[in-house]
């Protein structure tokens, strides 16, 4: 019944690199704009928070090159993702670790950066292979 759909596996990676690298590159853009701030909400010193801000734009923009460039990129870049994904995911969420709405994080709770955890993950098992 769906087997049109087959002709357009080798590009269904895209899907999540594209989702995977734009999270984390606007986020951290954003972030890097508001270091200051950023750093206040993380309850992390500025080292800490720059180190962050770069393995998000970082790991998100070698994510979606990698494919282009080599695995290794690829991977690394996931790699880079997986701590900032559980650091932010710790420092924001253990008083409240929720899968529903809470005070602090009225759109969500965990299941956001579950997912993101998830597919970072994923891209670094799976590296450039489809």
């Amino acid at each position: 019944m769906f087997s049109f759909l087959d002709d357009f596996k080798p590009y269904g990676h895209w899907l999540l690199r594209i989702a995977l690298a734009s999270v984390f590159v606007i986020h951290g853009i954003g972030n890097f704009m508001n270091m200051t701030g950023f750093a206040t909400a993380m309850h992390v010193p500025h080292f800490v928070a720059v180190m962050l801000v770069l393995a998000e734009i970082g790991g998100g923009i070698l994510v979606l090159s990698g494919s282009f460039l080599d695995e290794w990129m690829t991977r690394l870049g996931a790699l880079l993702l997986v701590p900032v994904v559980l650091i932010v995911m710790f420092m924001t969420q253990s008083g409240d670790m929720g899968f529903t709405l809470s005070k602090v994080h009225v759109m969500s709770g965990m299941e956001y950066l579950i997912v993101m955890l998830l597919v970072s993950l994923y891209v670094l098992l799976k590296g450039n292979k489809t």
